[in-house]
């Protein structure tokens, strides 16, 4: 099984992650939108205090409000999952050999957004996109130590 064999290099582990974190920092503007949303929040507590709106269109705003911020979550903290991500994979190999059938079929569906089974032979799969790069790095690395050209195939 593909899995059995699966191995990132340290290193691609690292350049992976720091291209995730520069990334994240250029295109990241939780921060921003925490602080508009803060801002939207003031503004509408004076709007109420200076009666130019109802209570009753207060707390609706300052409701919807409120859950567009939890919906943003924590504005750090999202490069631990790739750390975690990254863990998780360069531990799959043997995560498969010591897994019994039920554990391998609820690793695989955390790894793979779609399997293909035809015959009791996996066809297809794709992982997931937050994962991609990672199955990609693996892909190239079997690819090289067979002698093919990956770009090639």
């Amino acid at each position: 099984m593909y899995l059995e064999n699966f191995v990132i290099p340290e290193d691609y582990q690292a350049k992976i992650l720091e291209a995730h974190r520069k990334l994240g920092s250029v295109y990241d503007d939780t921060g921003e939108q925490k602080e508009a949303l803060a801002t939207s929040l003031n503004r509408l507590k004076e709007l109420y205090k200076w009666g130019h709106i109802s209570k009753e269109e207060y707390l609706a705003e300052y409701e919807y409000t409120q859950r567009e911020l939890e919906k943003l979550g924590p504005a750090e903290g999202g490069g631990g999952l790739l750390e975690k991500l990254a863990h998780l994979l360069g531990n799959v190999a043997d995560a498969w050999k010591d897994a019994t059938q039920e554990q391998r079929n609820k690793l695989a569906r955390t790894l793979f957004e779609q399997i293909q089974i035809e015959d009791n032979r996996v066809l297809y799969v794709k992982p997931r996109p937050e994962l991609e790069p990672f199955f990609k790095i693996n892909f190239e690395s079997h690819a090289r130590d067979s002698g093919c050209d990956p770009e090639g195939i």
